[in-house]
C-alpha cells in the first residue's frame, strides 16, 4: 500500500501496468478499490495505469478542507509531479471526472485527453434528473426505511451542505453483492463527513463554470448512462466544449463503471488510443445524421 507526499498530505496510490500513462480518478465516497471489479485489469495490457485515492477517501489522509474540485486538481497535479508523470490520459467516475477535466483546464500541456464516466458537473447542476429519476421508484422501501422520501430529498438537496444527502444514500443496505444486506456507511466514511466539509466544498463551481468549459482545449468523452440523474449533461458538455464527443448508453446508470467493467472498458479504450482523433470522427459522425434525415425526407 505505497503512499508520497502530495501537496501536504499523504496519498495512498497503486500502479499497475506498461505503456502511457493513464491516471483512473474515483468520485465522492468511493476509492480506488472502485477499479479492482474488472476496469483495472481491462487497462494494465496497455497502459502504465495510476489509481489514487482522493483527499479524505480510501487510506489517503484526511484534512478538513480541500475538497472541491480545484483543490483536487491541485492535488493532483502534485501527485503527478512527486511519481515524475508528465503527461497523462485521465479516466475518472463521478466527481473524478470532474477533478480530471479541472486538471485539464489549468494544466492543458500535461492532459492528452479526458474520459468523464457520468460526471455530475456542479455548473450543469440545472439539467440533473430528480423527480422523474428511475432509481426513485426503484428503491422506494430503501429510502423511506431511512428517513429519506423524494420531497425531503430535494429539501435537502436545495441547502448547499449535502452531508445528510450523502449519510442517508450510504446508510441504505447495499442491494447486492458479498455485502448485500449491509449498510455501505464505513468507519472511513463516517470520519469523512463527521471531520471534512466534503458535503458543501464538492459541490462548489469553483472556477469550473460553463464560460470556462467552452475554452478546454483537450479532447474529452463524456460517457453517461442513460437512466442516470446526469445523464442530460453529456450531450450539453460535447456542445460547450469544442473538443469534446458524448455517449449515453442505453437501459444503465450511473454506476455502469462498478456494475459493467467489460461494456466500460470497450467504450473507453478506442478514446484512449486516439482522444482527438476519436473526437473528430464521432462529431463528424453526429453531423451525417441531420444531413442523411434532410436526404430521407426529401426523396419521399
Amino acid at each position: 500500500m505505497p503512499k508520497i507526499l502530495a501537496n501536504g498530505i499523504q496519498v495512498h496510490y497503486v500502479q499497475r501496468g506498461t505503456g502511457p500513462e493513464l491516471v483512473l480518478i474515483h468520485g465522492i465516497t468511493s476509492s480506488l478499490a472502485m477499479w479492482y471489479n474488472g476496469l483495472l485489469n481491462g487497462f494494465v495490457s496497455e497502459y502504465h495505469t495510476t489509481a489514487y485515492d482522493l483527499r479524505g477517501h480510501g487510506l489517503t489522509e484526511l484534512t478538513p478542507h480541500g475538497y472541491t474540485s480545484a483543490a483536487m486538481a491541485a492535488d493532483l497535479r502534485s501527485l503527478l509531479d512527486a511519481l515524475n508523470l508528465d503527461t497523462v490520459l485521465i479516466a475518472g467516475h463521478s466527481f473524478g471526472g470532474v477533478v480530471g477535466l479541472h486538471f485539464a483546464l489549468e494544466n492543458p500541456d500535461r492532459v492528452r485527453g479526458v474520459v468523464m464516466m457520468d460526471s455530475g458537473v456542479a455548473c450543469l447542476r440545472y439539467l440533473r434528473i430528480i423527480q422523474d429519476w428511475w432509481g426513485w421508484e426503484g428503491r422506494p422501501a430503501d429510502m423511506k426505511d431511512q428517513g429519506l422520501s423524494l420531497d425531503k430529498f430535494l429539501d435537502l438537496d436545495s441547502q448547499q451542505d449535502v452531508t445528510e444527502v450523502i449519510r442517508h444514500g450510504l446508510s441504505v443496505p447495499r442491494r447486492s453483492g458479498f455485502k448485500k444486506g449491509q449498510t455501505g456507511l464505513t468507519p472511513r466514511q463516517q470520519r469523512l463527513l463527521d471531520e471534512t466539509k466534503l458535503g458543501y466544498e464538492f459541490r462548489d463551481v469553483a472556477g469550473l463554470t460553463e464560460d470556462r468549459l467552452a475554452t478546454v482545449q483537450t479532447p474529452v468523452m463524456a460517457l453517461y448512462g442513460e437512466k442516470s440523474p446526469y445523464s442530460k449533461m453529456a450531450a450539453r458538455l460535447a456542445s460547450v466544449m469544442p473538443f469534446a464527443c458524448h455517449e449515453v448508453m442505453e437501459d444503465i446508470g450511473h454506476f455502469y463503471a462498478v456494475h459493467k467493467p467489460a461494456l466500460a472498458v470497450a467504450k473507453i479504450l478506442p478514446f484512449l488510443s486516439d482522444p482527438a482523433g476519436f473526437v473528430k470522427q464521432r462529431k463528424a459522425a453526429l453531423e451525417q445524421v441531420p444531413l442523411l434525415a434532410q436526404t430521407s425526407e426529401s426523396g419521399r
